[in-house]
């Protein structure tokens, strides 16, 4: 049970490390949650899930986005005068407004697909990915917007780009360092499997995805392009547990298979961690069985440690490649280290 300190001490840490120098909005919106006594009575009051951050900045913005809190419009985007703090308004919001906001925020889990991954997953599939036709699984798939990589326009700066030159969807990604491969892998199915899957079709779905997304950090309509494309570009949603329903799917697929995690591992207890990866070495009996990730740092057991490079802003997440074969992990690597959104990835390997 998370104690009053220890959610101020939560609220501070998301602002010091994942908002400072990224999103100065939420930077803002966190620093007042973290300092407003009555804010944290209701939340300690809900489930577990509810008092994470990101839950709590979601269902508020999912309220601006329903025309809902016009007296945050502003804010949000970005047209309000220099100067203006959303801290202390969006804390009388939410505590004007909690009935209405305790049914989504009980309801609804945190479900930020970020498709600017594609850019950090891009050359963590192609290291992985042989000529041989695979099928790529991604656990914890939101509303699939990373499997929509083909159909992305992915931009790498002097190292070229990846994609259709004509996509909608306009992926830019530094690499800070290293020579990670650009290049289209072999990859012939793609499923996305999540407890809740959000169907880009259904309008509430839509726009709690748009919810997730922060606002002043230059991805909402980016986000609002690749639920189009995704609506475009259809892949296989399955709905199910990363533990309890993947060795099914294991099961029914021929040939080779990669699986990707990007934070979504991390939403899962320690045990449900080490069950995950044992139901990946169970799948590797027949064929090979590949793991990319992307996580915060210690979220992936085993990975050699390298350190996070210094670079400012969100903290970096660590790429991560596990291979698994006749029913256990033989290789484990530390590709690289990238932002959680795609911005940027430093490559190791």
């Amino acid at each position: 049970m998370t104690t009053r300190d220890e959610l101020v001490a939560w609220w501070k840490w998301f602002s010091e490390r994942e908002c400072r120098g990224y999103s100065p909005l939420y930077e803002s919106i966190s620093n007042a949650v973290a300092a407003a006594d009555d804010l944290h009575d209701r939340l300690l009051a809900e489930p577990n899930h509810v008092r994470q951050p990101n839950m709590l900045l979601a269902t508020m913005h999912d309220l601006v986005l329903r025309g809902a809190a016009p007296e945050l419009a502003t804010l949000y985007d970005g047209t309000a005068p220099p100067g203006a703090d959303a801290g202390p308004l969006f804390v009388d919001v939410a505590l004007r407004r909690w009935e209405e906001l305790v049914p989504v925020l009980e309801a609804r889990r945190t479900q930020t697909n970020e498709v600017g991954r594609v850019g950090v997953l891009a050359p963590a599939l192609a290291t992985l990915v042989t000529h041989e036709p695979t099928t790529l699984i991604d656990v914890g798939t939101s509303a699939g917007l990373t499997l929509t990589l083909p159909h992305c326009l992915i931009d790498y700066g002097e190292r070229g780009t990846l994609g259709p030159a004509d996509s909608p969807v306009h992926v830019e990604c530094e690499i800070l360092r290293g020579d990670p491969p650009i290049r289209p892998t072999a990859i012939t199915r793609r499923i996305g499997l999540d407890r809740r899957p959000l169907d880009p079709n259904d309008p509430d779905d839509a726009r709690w995805l748009l919810a997730c997304t922060w606002p002043d950090t230059g991805r909402l309509e980016r986000t609002r392009l690749a639920l189009d494309l995704a609506v475009a570009h259809p892949c296989e949603l399955r709905t199910g547990d990363a533990v309890t329903d993947l060795p099914a799917l294991l099961a029914e697929i021929d040939g080779p298979i990669v699986v990707t995690t990007t934070w979504a591992l991390a939403y899962l207890p320690d045990h449900a961690r080490a069950a995950f990866v044992d139901v990946l070495a169970a799948g590797s009996v027949d064929r090979p069985v590949s793991w990319v990730s992307v996580e915060a740092p210690t979220v992936v057991e085993g990975l050699p440690e390298i350190d996070s490079p210094a670079v400012e802003g969100i903290s970096a997440s660590v790429v991560g490649a596990t291979l698994f074969r006749g029913g256990e992990v033989t290789e484990r690597h530390t590709l690289g280290h990238a932002h959680a959104h795609g911005r940027w990835i430093w490559w190791h390997q």
